[in-house]
């Protein structure tokens, strides 16, 4: 691969460890080669690294597989999943999975990503559906606030939602920054 083919989510491999890019900057300056300025984080540690490509640097795409699993439960920082081929179960941490355990539903279908054989992290769709369970009534005229109010979701995290979501709805978020995007009606 050329290095003026990363982008921001392309995934490689330094050191013989897969890598994700976050952030790419092309870079060209009078009378130098360009180079791209990537940030890079690391899928099995979630370590962070500025690295620049120059012209002679030619990345690895890293070899990574995704499988269909089942989220079954949580017990305690590991969380046990099943491959939906062959139901062979399997853990993993907290460490691996990171904020992605905040949009998980026990029987959820999930992708997990593999790396030489090994899960090593989770891959979120972007949008997930959940039930508010808990959130203060949204008085009328009460916009000082920018007419928002906090509202804990079934899996327990806590996100702001606009006034006129209730208890009980389902609501659209976006698992990348964590922000509401809809409410859900039934059967949708």
């Amino acid at each position: 691969m050329q290095y003026t083919e990363l982008r921001k989510g392309t995934k490689i491999t330094i050191d013989g460890e897969p890598w994700i890019v976050t952030e790419y900057e092309f870079m060209r300056m009078q009378q130098r080669k360009a180079t791209v300025k990537c940030t890079l984080k690391n899928l099995i540690t979630g370590r962070t690294l500025h690295k620049t490509f120059q012209p002679s640097d030619n990345p690895e795409e890293a070899q990574l597989e995704n499988h269909r699993s089942q989220y079954l439960y949580r017990d305690g920082d590991r969380f046990a999943f099943m491959d939906q081929k062959s139901f062979d179960q399997f853990e993993m941490t907290k460490e691996q999975l990171g904020d992605a355990t905040d949009y998980l539903l026990e029987g959820a279908d999930v992708d997990i990503m593999y790396f030489q054989g090994k899960p090593i992290t989770l891959q979120l769709p972007p949008k997930v559906t959940l039930k508010v369970i808990d959130t203060p009534p949204g008085v009328k005229g009460n916009t000082a606030t920018g007419g928002t109010k906090k509202a804990k979701l079934e899996t327990g995290i806590s996100i702001t939602v606009p006034l006129y979501v209730e208890e009980g709805e389902s609501i659209r978020i976006n698992t990348e920054n964590g922000e509401f995007i809809e409410r859900v009606k039934e059967g949708k």
